[in-house]
């Protein structure tokens, strides 16, 4: 096999030329007097971003049937309406966002149909799309749903939990993406494209302030440096709330929200041919983020290990009590991440097609304490993953112009150092007495002399992981008549990745949870990936379409845990092949909205994690996957100012073939292993349906009030992979409610609730259990209380 050193100084060296190329295609541009043969995308684009400043980021802005049927959308790469997209996209133009107070990607899964997000921690989060997607993010693992921000493509899942502040869109891509995005995404895309400088000045402000002490600022200032030649915009945003989970072990809150960041941004036109944009990120977060609750407690009939563990609570003084209420975690509690990005974007015009360059650098870096065992004992204190990334993505396009035949190319490189050191445990006073009395229990190993353990031993463990990948991709439009469209794309990718575990221990730890293990292993592939469609103009406002795509992820690598006697390490790729049709369709001069498609999609080699009753655990590819479902939106203006819309979707993401699953927990009787084959995937719900209703009026010249509501249903999942009764996430509503006015066309204050019934819901649930001993019950994070406040807006 080939080293992929040599594709890193590729990558490199291409860096090198991307950051040269803006000079380069300046010094060769035409004098400013020669003639034009189309009409200047770089201008052009200045323009349309000065156009959408104003319109996305008004404090008046409202949103309706006609509105929604003329949203723009770069789903394809480039700028197209999208009722003219063949594929089931939604976009969130940024009124949309701001008039439901959505401000991260959990708010966004209750807008769209088919998305969820997961989140245990700021590192351990995920997005799915279609059932597809929900796993482990994992050191050796990729993402299933790739996010992208401005073009660049993030590599880890907890890049993207920063606040979504002064955005133009974010548009969710349901199915495979394997064609024009950077990295070949299995399940989907969430695009998201923020705000650019515009030469129009502009000062926007957003204040917020509500229960639990929620605080919040958004401010952006942009304008012109010089005339029509380089404008800036500087965005900055800080969020803060207490904790709203009593901590009854030391009278704190738990669950408390603390992010904050800032992004500078230039565009640089100096000629109409060429558009230079540059963008510099920092955002960072602190807070008590995603502690768990116990919701239910396993008989001690359940198992020897699970009596022998409440045995051995009660020596120590603990009985487990199931309740939503509270937490009694003794061990501190808090995230902490930075990240920072630097991005250049280059547009250049040929005159027969346009240059894209997108060079980008990221580093994201996890640093947290959090409760290893999750009782008020000292038994395991903290569990630590303190991980460094650094990525590097180079993105080379070519687009034709619009014509019969239009196409665009290109190249992606992408590269990731990733640094992770762990303590997998630290163990506490009460250690040695706890395992003492669980292998008394459960053994009858005798109390003395006892397990000895000194109080903050570590078992600690360091993984490394380097991977390169690359692509060439190409996708073209043929009008065969003027109302039918065919659509043909193709991506060609090659990965390699490589990882290192080492284990250590440093004191006394309890040697039977400590086993030492050393990872050394790589894995490199390369796929093919495709997409044809069809689309037909029925009438000028509804369009058909079909398409057949497939997707793609690379090889995973299991280097968190112990690997299993006889088990290989690496993960097999996931393939995902899709089939759907779909109408797209506007009525009554674009008061009414009706989209809906059908799908069908086929995933072989799920990468999942697996959480047995005893141990720790580990990542594996657990069956293949069938999702097949229904998605539909609409949006109708009823009459002036008063719009309805509505989406949801119905997906049967079930197993194709899974007939080794681990047992569920908490059955009594159950076998070494089960059959899922034909069992609903887990953390994918059948049902999900979001409505949304507003209305305005004009009470005076000056006084524009609202008012609105939001509704939001899904159905239960199960939250392992195992099935387990007790880890059924049952379904659950929400309703979330608006009043406030806007006042001419600079200001806007509203009075809002969120989870207006204080409904009681779970994020995720999975087995609880101390390393070592037996499951006791189930144990997740709970879902955001009801949350009330005020909001002032103004611009200038």
């Amino acid at each position: 096999m080939l080293s992929p050193l040599p594709f890193r100084r590729l990558w490199r060296t291409s860096a090198a030329f991307a950051a040269l190329a803006p000079g380069l295609a300046l010094a060769q541009t035409a004098p400013a007097t020669a003639p034009a043969a189309t009409a200047p995308p770089a201008a052009t684009d200045a323009a349309a971003t000065d156009a959408t400043d104003t319109a996305t980021s008004d404090a008046t802005a409202d949103t309706s049937a006609s509105d929604v049927a003329s949203i723009v959308v770069t789903a394809r790469r480039q700028a197209e309406r999208a009722q003219d997209v063949p594929l089931a996209v939604t976009a969130l133009p940024s009124a949309v966002l701001t008039q439901t107070n959505a401000y991260d990607l959990a708010d966004v899964q209750n807008l769209v149909p088919d998305l969820t997000a997961y989140q245990s921690n700021a590192r351990n989060s995920s997005l799915g799309i279609r059932g597809i997607g929900v796993s482990s993010a994992a050191d050796g693992l990729d993402t299933t749903v790739g996010v992208y921000v401005d073009g660049v493509y993030l590599g880890r899942p907890g890049m993207a939990l920063e606040d979504i502040v002064d955005v133009t869109q974010v548009e969710v891509l349901n199915g495979p993406q394997g064609t024009l995005y950077g990295r070949n995404s299995a399940a989907g895309v969430v695009n998201i494209t923020t705000q650019a400088p515009s030469f129009t000045p502009r000062i926007d402000f957003e204040g917020s302030y509500g229960n639990y002490n929620f605080e919040q600022i958004k401010a952006s200032i942009t304008g012109p440096i010089v005339d029509d030649v380089l404008a800036a915009r500087l965005t900055v945003f800080d969020t803060h709330r207490d904790g709203v989970l009593p901590n009854t072990f030391n009278g704190l809150s738990d669950n408390s929200i603390g992010r904050y960041g800032a992004r500078l941004q230039f565009l640089y036109t100096p000629t109409p041919k060429l558009s230079i944009r540059v963008i510099a990120e920092y955002s960072a977060e602190n807070d008590t983020c995603c502690v768990s609750v116990l919701k239910s407690t396993l008989p001690t009939t359940f198992s020897k290990s699970t009596e022998a563990t409440f045995e051995a609570f009660s020596a120590l003084g603990y009985n487990p009590v199931a309740s939503t209420n509270f937490t009694q975690i003794n061990a501190p509690q808090d995230m902490l991440t930075d990240q920072h990005s630097v991005s250049v974007e280059a547009d250049y015009d040929l005159g027969w097609a346009k240059l894209t360059s997108i060079s980008a650098y990221r580093y994201w870096r996890f640093d947290p304490l959090q409760d290893s065992d999750g009782t008020p004992l000292d038994i395991l204190q903290v569990n630590v993953a303190q991980t460094q990334d650094n990525q590097y993505t180079q993105e080379f396009r070519i687009a034709s112009n619009p014509g019969r035949l239009s196409w665009q190319a290109g190249v992606f490189l992408f590269s990731e150092d990733l640094y992770d050191h762990y303590i997998l445990n630290q163990f506490g006073y009460q250690a040695g007495a706890f395992y003492t009395d669980y292998l008394h229990f459960d053994k009858g190993a005798p109390l003395t002399p006892g397990v000895s353990i000194a109080a903050g031993s570590q078992y600690v463990g360091v993984t490394q992981v380097g991977e390169d990948s690359e692509a060439v991709f190409a996708q073209a439009n043929y009008k065969i008549l003027d109302n039918l469209i065919l659509t043909a794309g193709v991506r060609y990718t090659n990965d390699w990745k490589h990882g290192i575990t080492n284990t250590g221990v440093n004191g006394t730890p309890y040697t039977a949870t400590s086993i030492l293990f050393q990872d050394n292993a790589g894995v490199a592939g390369n796929n093919v990936s495709y997409l044809g469609s069809l689309s037909y103009k029925v009438t000028p406002d509804v369009m058909a379409y079909i398409s057949y795509s497939t997707g793609y992820q690379a090889a995973g690598l299991n280097l968190n845990a112990a690997p299993a006697p006889g088990k290989s390490i690496i993960l097999d790729p996931e393939d995902v092949t899709d089939l759907e049709g779909g109408v797209k369709s506007t009525f009554f001069h674009d008061r009414v909205l009706l989209n809906f498609d059908v799908f069908s999609e086929y995933l072989t080699g799920l990468q999942a994690n697996i959480s047995p009753p005893t141990g720790k655990s580990y990542l594996a590819n657990v069956g293949d996957i069938e999702s097949e479902g229904v998605e539909v939106e609409g949006d109708w203006t009823v009459a002036k100012g008063l719009t309805l819309s509505a989406n949801g979707s119905y997906d049967h993401a079930y197993y194709t073939s899974y007939p080794d699953a681990p047992p569920p927990v908490g059955v009594l009787g159950a076998p070494s292993n089960q059959n899922l084959t034909g069992s609903q995937v887990y953390q994918a719900p059948k049902w999900v349906a979001n409505v949304l209703a507003r209305y305005e009026w004009q009470l005076t010249d000056k006084v524009a009030p609202y008012a609105q509501i939001q509704y939001t249903y899904r159905s239960s999942v199960y939250g392992d992979v195992q099935e387990s009764p007790g880890a059924v996430i049952s379904g659950y509503s929400l309703v979330n409610a608006r009043i406030g006015a806007h006042f001419g066309d600079r200001y806007d204050a509203s009075l809002w609730v969120d989870n207006l019934a204080n409904q009681v819901y779970f994020q995720n649930l999975a087995a609880a259990s101390i390393t070592g001993a037996g499951a006791y019950g189930f144990s997740g994070a709970l879902g955001e209380p009801r949350t009330f406040g005020v909001t002032l807006r103004a611009q200038f």
